[in-house]
């Protein structure tokens, strides 16, 4: 007849076992059921670390823009308030749409040419 403890090396028994492999098999869960979360939480969820981390790279993308924003409509107001200003944008638009001329001043307007009727 063999030797019991040779038995017992060979099933193993959950009762025969050292009583560190019950810590080793909670800690296996408890990495797995950690790491799963952390792949949840980093990606997956909606408001993952990623997601949060693309939404902070787009609001300071967007506040940028804003102020870039405000500065050109700051100075278009001071624009259209100045007088001068206000002159010298009345009288380009004349002279560029209306063919407004100054004194001794020539203008040559050319006028684009329709379809071209020999072509056909």
């Amino acid at each position: 007849m063999r030797d019991i403890g040779v038995r017992i090396r060979r099933y193993r028994l959950a009762r025969y076992a050292p009583a560190g492999s019950r810590l080793r098999g909670k800690l296996r869960w408890i990495l797995a059921i950690g790491f799963l979360w952390l792949i949840w939480a980093a990606v997956l969820s909606e408001h993952s670390f990623y997601r949060t981390w693309r939404l902070d790279h787009e609001n300071t993308h967007a506040r940028a823009e804003l102020e870039r924003l405000r500065a050109e409509v700051e100075r278009l107001d001071g624009q259209s308030r100045d007088p001068k200003s206000s002159r010298r944008e009345a009288e380009r638009r004349l002279r560029e749409r209306d063919g407004m001329a100054k004194p001794g001043e020539i203008i040559y307007m050319i006028q684009p040419r329709g379809a071209d009727t020999l072509a056909r």
